[in-house]
């Protein structure tokens, strides 16, 4: 596959911002590639309503003739996921998930089942759960799908993580999401990484495994699958 005129599609995760993504624009700008990072409402609206969004301003950005990429940081995979299944009509190259909830994620059954959470977690929160209806009827991505998982757990600054323990009773993760919950059955390839949930995006080598991927369909040998 030509990398020439190729343009890569990033969304950042819950609650997040553009910003958490700017390494990885500044990254792929650098290698050639056109970029379009948005942000969107995570906090406030439910999944349909972001996706709408997101599928109008996308179809207004895209170059229908040029293959596209897509990289999803957590909730961005999942949106990912969406846009794939209703836009046929894009030349779709290659995807990247970054710690997304495939499958779903105790922690967020676990931020619903407590008043302290509850009422201040997003709407999509319930979207996330093992077994939703999202999450049963959502379709796994049809094209060339990597995947990076974390597997530090613990992080004194994030207090979602303080919780990870009791919600999935200690699972390997990397402190928000199980590393088996980042599976898609139809994934092409899959690393785990010694990275945090909330700070991949930022991490040198993680970007170097995103850019191989997206140039050649696989990521490096430096870190091998684990089963989770």
């Amino acid at each position: 596959m030509s990398m020439k005129q190729s343009q890569v599609i990033l969304l950042h995760g819950l609650g997040r911002r553009p910003s958490s993504m700017s390494k990885l624009a500044v990254t792929l700008e650098a290698n050639g590639f056109r970029v379009f990072n948005p942000s969107y409402n995570s906090l406030l609206d439910n999944y349909q309503e972001i996706l709408g969004s997101l599928d109008k301003r996308i179809n207004d950005w895209i170059e229908t003739e040029q293959v596209v990429h897509f990289i999803g940081h957590s909730f961005g995979g999942i949106l990912i996921r969406g846009l794939l299944a209703q836009n046929s009509q894009w030349r779709k190259g290659r995807c990247v998930m970054l710690g997304t909830p495939n499958k779903g994620t105790n922690t967020a059954s676990f931020m619903l089942s407590h008043w302290w959470f509850k009422y201040f977690v997003p709407k999509v929160t319930a979207d996330l759960v093992p077994g939703s209806e999202l999450m049963k009827s959502l379709p796994e991505p049809k094209i060339e799908t990597g995947i990076i998982a974390g597997n530090i757990k613990h992080s004194i600054v994030i207090p979602v993580t303080w919780y990870y323990k009791r919600a999935t009773d200690d699972a390997p993760g990397d402190g928000v999401v199980e590393l088996s919950n980042t599976h898609c059955d139809s994934m092409t390839d899959f690393i785990v990484m010694p990275l945090h949930h909330s700070f991949m995006t930022w991490d040198q080598e993680l970007l170097k495994q995103v850019l191989h991927f997206i140039e050649n369909g696989n990521f490096t040998d430096d870190y091998k699958p684990v089963n989770g």
